[in-house]
């Protein structure tokens, strides 16, 4: 979470996916998809007498929180918008990442 803020933080620009289309929301995608697998192994951690959808609403609520706040804080950074779309792809990483986190664990727990 610190590692995206600091990068919210300057006017950053990617010119080897600059020819991809919707290069900047694939990377928020991504993004926000290691930040919710990384709050979904935490959260079932630190609730381990709790049931998993449990683990993964806080997980999802935590890194969709950190994206709003991460738009937020980008219209402040000077070269730096900030965008429902970007908040949308964040939320949808967010998403993405527990439930793929989810998926494994449940994969890995029955074999």
């Amino acid at each position: 979470m610190a590692l995206i803020f600091v990068v919210s933080s300057i006017e950053v620009q990617v010119p080897a996916v600059r020819h991809f289309p919707l290069r900047d929301k694939g990377i928020h995608f991504v993004e926000y998809a290691i930040l919710g697998w990384l709050c979904a192994g935490a959260a079932l951690r630190t609730w381990a007498d709790k049931p998993a959808r449990y683990a993964a609403g806080v997980a999802i609520a935590v890194a969709v929180f950190w994206g709003l706040s991460d738009e937020i804080h980008q219209a402040f950074v000077p070269g730096r918008s900030s965008e429902v779309a970007d908040f949308v792809a964040d939320a949808l990483g967010g998403v993405f990442g527990v439930g793929g986190h989810h998926l494994v664990r449940s994969a890995t727990n029955t074999s």
